[in-house]
Order: structure tokens, then C-alpha cells, then sequence
């Protein structure tokens, strides 16, 4: 075994993909696995603000919070802490965007 440098400085974000199937499809608006899409999402705003290489961002299977009509996702960083939230994954995109870039600023 041979222990490798993390190509992300600061942290990843595991989102959950087991979640899409406990929110409503009536409170989505976007078609297909919402995990995917508010990764794709994150990627993006990550990447046009040049921030793409502190961050990870990746998809999992139950990170067993779950918790009707939200999407859990866990952010660690490469010191090793972790925090955990649920989010709407369209609503409250912006919120877990800016608190995103201030933990990888921090």
C-alpha cells in the first residue's frame, strides 16, 4: 500500500444518492437523480470561480441520515473534521454554496 497527496487542498463533499427517492417530486424541478444534479451544480460554481482544485466533490450511497424531503451530504476536511448536513438539494443551493467556500477558505 503507498499513501497518496489528495489532488483537493481542502475537503470533500460526499452527497447522497439514496436520498433522491425520499423527496417529493413535486418540490423538484429539475428531471433526473437530484444528488447529480446539485453535484454537477457545485462542480460548476466550484470550477468558473478557479476553486475546483480545493474541493472533491463526489456522490455515495446512504450516508444514513435520512430525513424526508432533504438530501444528506458530509463535508470532511483534509484535516480530518467532518460535518454533516440536509439540504434541499435546489432550494437551498446558495446557502451550502457560500458555506462550501468559506469552509474551504478557512
Amino acid at each position: 500500500m503507498r499513501r497518496e497527496k489528495n489532488p483537493w487542498s481542502a475537503g470533500v463533499v460526499v452527497i447522497c444518492t439514496k436520498c433522491h427517492k425520499s423527496i417529493s417530486s413535486s418540490l423538484l424541478k429539475e428531471d433526473g437523480n437530484s444528488a447529480d444534479n446539485l453535484k454537477m451544480y457545485l462542480k460548476k460554481a466550484f470550477k468558473e470561480t478557479g476553486d475546483l482544485d480545493k474541493i472533491r466533490i463526489v456522490t455515495s450511497s446512504c450516508l444514513n441520515v435520512c430525513i424526508d424531503d432533504r438530501m444528506a451530504l458530509a463535508f470532511a476536511k483534509t484535516d480530518g473534521s467532518t460535518e454533516t448536513y440536509t439540504v434541499h438539494p435546489e432550494k437551498d443551493r446558495e446557502v451550502l454554496l457560500n458555506t462550501l467556500r468559506q469552509k474551504i477558505q478557512s
